[in-house]
C-alpha cells in the first residue's frame, strides 16, 4: 500500500492563463453565476486549459511526468476563446473557442509523451474548453458567442493534481 505521501493523485496535463485571462474567465464565471446562483464558480485559482486528463497516478510516476513536461518545445500561439457553451450531462458551463493547429500539435506531444511513459491517459477527440459553472440546472441552455473574445497565449504545460479542492502543479524531480 502507498505511503500518504505515495498515494495516487488525480491528475491532469494542462495550462494555467496568465493573469489578465484569468480575471476576464473569473468575471464571465461570475457574470453566469448571476443567472445560475445555484451552480457553483469555479475559483479563479482553478481556471484551467486541460490538455489530457490522467486521472488517479501514483506519485512516483507524477514527479517523472512533471520532470518531462518542461522540456517541451512550446510553439507559441494564442488560443481564442470566443464563445460559451455546456454540457449537458455532466451539468457545466465552459468557454472556448476554435483549435489551433499548434494547440493540437501540442495535445499529440502531450500523448505521446503520456504513452511513453506508460501513463493511461482518456482518449476522447479534443475540445478546448474551460470550465466556468459546475452543478448547472439540466434544464438550462447556454450557447453564445462572447462580444468580446479573450486571446489565451499557450505557454508551457504542467502536471496538475487535485488537492482539497485545488489544482496544484506536481513538482519535478530533482
Amino acid at each position: 500500500m502507498d505511503r500518504p505521501d505515495q498515494a495516487p493523485k488525480r491528475c491532469f496535463v494542462g495550462l494555467w492563463p496568465d493573469a489578465d485571462v484569468a480575471e476576464r474567465l473569473d468575471a464571465l464565471s461570475q457574470e453566469l453565476h448571476r443567472s445560475y446562483p445555484y451552480a457553483r464558480c469555479v475559483p479563479r485559482a482553478n481556471l484551467h486549459l486541460t490538455l489530457a486528463f490522467i486521472g488517479d497516478l501514483p506519485s512516483q510516476d507524477a514527479a517523472r511526468v512533471a520532470t518531462r513536461l518542461p522540456q517541451f518545445a512550446v510553439e507559441p500561439c494564442t488560443w481564442c476563446i470566443d464563445r460559451i457553451g455546456q454540457f449537458a450531462g455532466p451539468r457545466v458551463v465552459w468557454a472556448g473557442g476554435p483549435t489551433p493547429a499548434a494547440l493540437q500539435a501540442l495535445v499529440g506531444a502531450v500523448q505521446v509523451l503520456l504513452s511513453e511513459a506508460k501513463v493511461a491517459f482518456e482518449r476522447r477527440p479534443y475540445v478546448p474548453h474551460v470550465t466556468l459553472l459546475r452543478h448547472v440546472p439540466r434544464s438550462a441552455t447556454i450557447a453564445r458567442m462572447l462580444d468580446a473574445p479573450i486571446a489565451w497565449l499557450v505557454r508551457r504545460p504542467v502536471l496538475l493534481q487535485s488537492q482539497s479542492g485545488r489544482y496544484v502543479e506536481v513538482a519535478a524531480q530533482a
